[in-house]
């Protein structure tokens, strides 16, 4: 029985869109009232990777309000499509798609999306293709897209350095936890099993192969940081430290046109190592973005006759 969600979200459900040729799964917690958080994940995870922050979300020392809307990428987890291509305007089409299945304007919701990784990506062009009602708010986590495409030179040997294949999901926990695929038990035992698919020999392989995807790689990151800049909606980038800024987003950083935290107590899984005080931040920055905010203003005397 698929129940190992069932702590962390209210429902669990495959949402059928046929124009993006297949259904993806969604774990959500509604509320009728409050913004909706819309989370993607990054490459070869799944939607359960967030469940520690949901929970610290709506149940932590000041509970937000909110709905909240975690989901199964293209090719990961337990979303089934026709095609498993994972271009980055594809990824961005499927989210916009999928919220507005779930949410069809007019909603009088405010939108948030928040974005880990290649998520951090795919929530940034659809939000630059303003592909959204409502949107409110952009958060990405940890990419940089200088950093990023430095980065994808050593990809393929890292890809190559993990098990092919595990003996059992146990196996497949601890080796996530000891080379640092993941950092948090909680999250590893969770979220593991989704990343893994069963074979008839009784191993345990990739669900997401992710030496295919390799053509897309540097679409996924070209020009992330000026669509990041051009975002017509609050803009929040949480990072693990501070050397991961490119130029575009250091030169936008000084002239105030973003709001940026960094974690350096964590590693690049922000969600996991940090999910209480990554929650305490996304909850500000919804009270500062939030479409009922008023600006206050001092009133200007009446000039003397």
């Amino acid at each position: 029985m698929d129940s190992h969600w069932s702590k962390w979200f209210e429902t669990s459900r495959d949402v059928e869109l046929p124009e993006r040729g297949g259904t993806f799964r969604a774990y959500e917690t509604r509320r009728d009232a409050g913004p909706v958080l819309v989370f993607h994940h990054g490459a070869g995870h799944s939607a359960l990777i967030w469940a520690l922050l949901v929970d610290r979300l709506l149940n932590g020392a000041e509970p937000l309000q909110c709905s909240i809307l975690c989901f199964d990428a293209r090719g990961h987890g337990a979303t089934r499509t026709d095609s498993e291509e994972m271009p980055l305007a594809t990824l961005a089409d499927d989210l916009a798609a999928l919220v507005q299945h779930l949410y069809p304007a007019p909603h009088n919701r405010d939108i948030f999306l928040v974005g880990h990784s290649l998520g951090g990506s795919v929530v940034v062009d659809a939000a630059s293709r303003r592909l959204f009602t409502g949107l409110r708010g952009v958060v990405v986590i940890d990419v940089v897209e200088g950093t990023a495409i430095d980065a994808l030179s050593a990809m393929r040997q890292i890809l190559r350095a993990r098990p092919e294949s595990f003996p059992s999901i146990e196996a497949a926990t601890k080796w996530a936890m000891r080379n640092n695929h993941m950092r948090n038990q909680t999250i590893a035992q969770l979220a593991m099993p989704d990343q893994l698919i069963a074979q008839p020999t009784g191993q345990f392989t990739w669900r997401t192969d992710l030496f295919k995807t390799s053509p897309h790689w540097e679409g996924w990151f070209l020009g992330l940081s000026e669509k990041f800049l051009s975002v017509r909606a609050g803009r929040l980038l949480v990072l693990a430290g501070t050397d991961r800024l490119d130029k575009a987003l250091t030169i936008g950083q000084m002239q105030g046109k973003f709001q940026m935290e960094i974690y350096p107590e964590s590693g690049h899984n922000v969600q996991e190592d940090a999910p209480g005080k990554l929650a305490a931040t996304l909850i500000d920055f919804w009270k500062r973005n939030q479409s009922q905010v008023v600006i206050k203003r001092f009133p200007i005397p009446a000039r003397p006759q």
